[in-house]
């Protein structure tokens, strides 16, 4: 089973939390990503979340 990270975001701006096999969450780094005009780590992130969010359904 693949680890994925979590990721909250927030307008031009997303926390990353990667997580760490074998480690509790607590443990594990988080980064704070912005949207810069320069580079995409940004919209890697946004547009995963983005994904998952389009796919999601309301729970009945």
């Amino acid at each position: 089973m693949p680890l994925s990270p979590s990721v909250y975001r927030f307008d031009d701006e997303v926390i990353v939390g990667p997580h760490v096999f074998g480690e509790l969450a607590a443990h594990a780094p988080a980064m704070h990503v912005r949207r810069l005009a320069a580079g995409d780590l940004f919209s890697t992130y946004a547009d995963s979340f983005d994904a998952v969010w389009d796919g999601a359904s309301a729970l009945t």
